[in-house]
């Protein structure tokens, strides 16, 4: 049974401030809690279902503390409206953004994406295009923002994302990575060229690239309408959407 500290603590994990504070995140369900005890990812707690640690008995580091909770309980400290067996409370990686990156590298800089569903799809993206660095802005959503960390299912442990300031990390590697922006009036990007490394912008769902970003990349590219689409109708695409699409036309390029 957890103690109504435990209960407070685990709650307030919800909040930016708090996960910052502690230096923890929380990630609930079978197929990501797994994969972070597989990945390596250093957990602190685990409040889960009695059957859950029965079958997980031996594959749980001793460092970590494990607490049987019902499912009443396990609904209480949930941010999920469907809790899924475990909750677990992990230490946040100590990723940093490397000096060099490989000659045939693809990164992903996000410049400001605020909704958390938005986020946590386009790191899904990314990890399924092979991207491994995502560079996001200060006003870019929580990567460990519950929300952020369900939609990825999973991803967020293979895909290294760091938080930065975009214009000087442009201007240090300018030199060594093209820079790619979507844009609604660039260049058709299935019809460009890509030179690697490279790195896709993509930016804030509904006013686009900052301009102290825009300014310093190399091509504007933007993802063609369709010969029948209702231009009176559809005005853009969703922003993950559009990051996948872009990710995806880098990617086949890289690989051909």
């Amino acid at each position: 049974m957890l103690s109504s500290g435990q209960i407070k603590y685990l709650q307030s994990l919800r909040m930016k401030k708090f996960r910052d504070l502690h230096g923890v995140f929380v990630a609930e369900g079978e197929k990501i809690v797994g994969e972070l005890l597989q990945g390596g990812m250093q957990t602190e707690m685990l409040c889960a279902l009695p059957e859950w640690l029965e079958r997980w008995q031996g594959k749980i580091p001793g460092s970590t503390a494990c607490l049987p909770v019902n499912q009443k309980m396990l609904k209480r400290i949930s941010s999920s409206k469907s809790p899924n067996q475990v909750l677990a409370v992990v230490s946040k990686p100590s990723w940093q953004i490397p000096d060099t990156f490989r000659a045939d590298e693809l990164i992903l800089l996000l410049d400001r994406i605020q909704d958390p569903g938005n986020l946590g799809s386009i790191i899904r993206s990314a990890d399924w295009f092979g991207i491994r660095h995502i560079i996001c802005s200060p006003g870019t959503a929580d990567i460990y923002n519950p929300k952020v960390i369900q939609s990825t299912m999973g991803s967020f442990i293979r895909t290294k994302t760091c938080y930065a300031d975009l214009p000087a990390f442009i201007r240090r590697h300018k030199e060594r990575i093209r820079f790619y922006g979507s844009f609604m009036d660039g260049q058709d990007v299935f019809a460009s060229t890509s030179r690697f490394p490279a790195a896709i912008v993509t930016g804030n769902e509904s006013q686009g690239i900052s301009e102290e970003v825009a300014v310093l990349l190399d091509e504007r590219l933007s993802i063609p309408a369709g010969p029948d689409a209702d231009r009176a109708g559809a005005e853009s695409l969703n922003a993950g959407v559009a990051a996948g699409i872009m990710m995806a036309c880098f990617s086949h390029r890289r690989n051909s």
